[in-house]
């Protein structure tokens, strides 16, 4: 029984005829290992062998993928389909307490499918009210033909408080799917938006169903665009440990893909309230889901910024902070296109604007020419499009003093310092004199932080003697 449960990983190790040489050499040896595991099934199920000999694998998390045929070849080799079944669940229910795989038991109703359609859904039938089988009811269907009858009886238990809605992801798309008509797949995503985390799993598979179509195609469509953006907007407010970027990229690729095209405004607005009330009510700081928020930007631009400047003074700072560059990954103006951004401050041409998109934009770029840093292109036109470059670089020559850094901070401001220094050189009298005003300045800024650091190596030196 090594084939069906042996933890062995890789098919070479348990295919005696597998051939480095051949090159659809995996392929075949899945063939192989598939039609051992199936025959194995049919052998066990006519032999006076118990289940309880098999061991507690049979259920084991695992990963072993040929329980699947096996169950098949119980099936097929059984004499009596309804009593091999009554057995198979009846050693379920001796094991430990504890989540189970389930793969020997969608192998067997394939293949009762395949022998007895009407067994197959009586079968399906006690599995929703096993509790157990229950909770893998979906996967439990064979696919060749999920019908909408099939679907009632997976609905059915969606309202009992130990059914999970990951369990339904697959059904929202998955090609095996495809037969149901849109208006119940629609109808299952909104009722998963109801149930605690079905957000979070409808984003995923909404994210599936966007996988390869970075196009121009709209794969969504105006429906589930709409669901798509209503699931993000629950979300977002969530504590999220998403250490492994996961739910972060689902969000994105769905909201890419709902913000690229006309329609849904009121719930783009709304995706866009739900953005700065997160912002509003954690203070500025936002710690997840920074690429939709990105995109967001980029895609909404104009909606994006005049909302960072609506509401009350105090709702303004906290997202005036919010789009503000600490020398963070996580810049929300990073994406908005350079000349839209400008045209912007000009339309607007207040003083808080340019101030604030001064304080938020990438201000340096590494020269190519030389061992050190210059302004970016975007610092530069904004500068020069500014009714008082002045104040602008004021703003850039705060931002000399990095937050974070490694090593000493003083070379990192020098290095800033000196970007800023070439502007003195600029054909334009106004930025050449304000550069000139702000480079004196820093020098001595600079100064104080060398001293400091001199002061802090010396008194670190005296405590090792």
């Amino acid at each position: 029984m090594m084939y069906v449960l042996s933890r062995v990983h890789g098919p070479w190790t348990l295919d005696t005829d597998f051939d480095h040489n051949d090159h659809n050499k995996y392929q075949a040896a899945e063939r192989r290992l598939t039609t051992k595991a199936f025959q194995l099934g049919e052998e066990f199920a006519v032999s006076s062998h118990n289940f309880d000999e098999l061991g507690p694998n049979l259920f084991s998390n695992d990963h072993m993928p040929y329980r699947t045929a096996f169950g098949r070849g119980l099936a097929k080799g059984g004499h009596d389909l309804y009593s091999a079944w009554l057995k198979l669940v009846e050693y379920l229910e001796i094991q430990p307490a504890g989540y189970k795989n389930l793969l020997v038991f969608e192998g067997f109703i394939k293949e009762v499918d395949s022998i007895d359609p009407a067994l197959a859904k009586v079968l399906l039938d006690q599995c929703a009210q096993h509790p157990q089988l229950r909770h893998g009811l979906v996967e439990l269907h064979p696919r060749r033909n999920f019908t909408e009858a099939d679907l009632d009886r997976c609905m059915n238990i969606m309202d009992d408080s130990d059914i999970h809605p990951s369990m339904y992801e697959s059904i929202l798309w998955r090609d095996e799917y495809g037969d149901l008509s849109r208006g119940r797949v629609l109808d299952l995503a909104m009722r998963l938006l109801s149930k605690p985390g079905g957000s979070d799993v409808v984003l995923r598979a909404l994210s599936m169903r966007l996988h390869g179509e970075e196009g121009t195609a709209d794969k969504l469509g105006p429906d589930f665009r709409q669901i798509g953006l209503k699931a993000a907007r629950m979300s977002l407010p969530k504590d999220h440990c998403d250490s492994y970027g996961g739910d972060g990229y689902n969000m994105e690729c769905v909201i890419n893909a709902a913000l690229r095209f006309d329609g849904n405004e009121p719930e783009k607005q709304e995706w866009l309230d739900a953005i700065f009330a997160v912002v509003d009510l954690h203070y500025g700081y936002v710690h997840s889901y920074e690429s939709a928020i990105e995109t967001t930007a980029a895609l909404m631009p104009e909606a994006f910024l005049n909302r960072v400047f609506e509401g009350t003074e105090e709702k303004q700072a906290r997202r005036q902070f919010f789009i503000c560059n600490r020398d963070l990954r996580f810049s929300p103006l990073a994406h908005i296109n350079m000349d839209f951004l400008i045209s912007w401050c000009c339309a607007r041409n207040e003083p808080r604007v340019w101030v604030a998109i001064a304080a938020s934009i990438n201000l340096w770029e590494k020269d190519g020419e030389i061992d050190g840093l210059r302004m970016s292109e975007l610092a530069l036109r904004l500068l020069e499009s500014s009714p008082d470059p002045a104040i602008v670089l004021e703003i850039f020559a705060e931002r000399v003093t990095p937050s974070s850094w490694s090593g000493s901070r003083a070379k990192v401001m020098q290095s800033r310092a000196e970007a800023i220094h070439k502007l003195v050189e600029h054909e334009r009298a106004d930025i050449s004199t304000a550069a000139q005003t702000v480079s004196v300045n820093l020098v001595e800024i600079i100064e104080r932080q060398k001293e400091r650091e001199q002061r802090e190596d010396m008194e670190h030196e005296q405590r090792f003697e």
